[in-house]
């Protein structure tokens, strides 16, 4: 119900902004996390800060932040790891530097896990070597790394599972739904999550090892991302128990194109209506407005640091 919601809400996005000049919000496919975040943030810019945001779904970061960076959108939604590839010009765009993408806002932290089937005999991340996972990711390679990464800390490498090619997440746990592959790595608090812990009569979360030694695995794999302890909560299906997982920061970025007087309505709308994004999507429940400006070592656009100026942030 919680994914159609959402449709909904951006459907109406959509439909808002037809109507006068738009600006738009480049997200990953529906049934995603990144989606959900961009349809509440074009929520409150349409509703409270008089920007009309159209929302306008892509095969992930890898093709939005260069459409960003040309100034063919106007805002995307990605995490700081891809984000920060795509300025330093590293991992999934090497030698393809995205110099004018910037930072607008830290929403809240994407909580990464692979999951099973409850009724699966694998109990540990080693259980997966030699499985089928998906792989490539053609069209999200940061879905890629946090496989990786999740995978190296037990250590397992590419070559030791059996890969099954995916453009992207959702297609992964669309497999693990049609019992293509074994296990899926995905936000845990996406839709397409919890449709496929109803579909397969419930999901695991498998726990990552969290010492000095994995977390060094985890930053040179997917820097900007950490291993954390989740509890369980509605949130997360398959979550049994403390459970160790990836986490990163999700932010919103704009193009230095995009102008600074768009950029201030929105981050200071998101930073006062924090309720109405989360009556869009429950991870919202995590963002702190006095982290809108949180230091990821990541240059933030001059149209949000007006705002943290004027709002003492700085």
């Amino acid at each position: 119900m919680k994914l159609l919601a959402t449709t909904a809400i951006a459907a109406a996005v959509v439909a808002a902004g037809a109507s006068a000049q738009t600006v738009s919000m480049g997200t990953n496919p529906q049934g995603s996390l990144a989606y959900s975040a961009g349809a509440g943030v074009a929520k409150v810019a349409i509703e409270n800060a008089g920007v009309k945001m159209r929302v306008v779904p892509q095969g992930g970061p890898v093709v939005t932040l260069p459409l960003l960076n040309d100034g063919e959108l106007d805002f995307t939604i990605s995490v700081s790891v891809v984000t920060a590839f795509s300025i330093s010009g590293g991992a999934m765009f090497k030698g393809r530097k995205q110099e004018n993408v910037r930072v607008v806002a830290s929403l809240f932290p994407l909580v990464v896990g692979m999951f099973v089937r409850n009724d699966s005999p694998f109990k540990t991340i080693a259980d997966l070597r030699g499985k089928r996972l998906p792989s490539r990711y053609t069209k999200q390679k940061i879905s890629g790394l946090f496989s990786q990464a999740q995978l190296a800390t037990a250590g397992i490498g590419l070559d030791d599972v059996t890969g099954v090619p995916v453009p992207n997440g959702v297609r992964g746990v669309q497999d693990f739904m049609e019992g293509k592959v074994d296990a899926a790595n995905w936000s845990l608090s996406s839709g397409k999550t919890r449709q496929a812990h109803a579909a397969v009569g419930g999901i695991r979360v498998l726990s990552l090892e969290m010492n000095d030694k994995t977390q060094a695995i985890v930053r040179k794999i997917a820097p900007g991302a950490v291993i954390g302890t989740i509890q369980p909560q509605p949130l997360y299906p398959g979550v049994m128990g403390p459970t160790n997982v990836l986490i990163a920061p999700f932010i919103v970025n704009a193009s230095t194109k995009t102008p600074d007087e768009t950029v201030y309505k929105v981050v200071k709308a998101l930073h006062a209506n924090k309720a109405k994004l989360v009556s869009v999507h429950k991870s919202f429940g995590q963002f702190d407005p006095a982290k809108i400006n949180l230091d990821i070592g990541l240059p933030y656009h001059e149209g949000s640091k007006k705002f943290f100026k004027e709002a003492g942030l700085m």
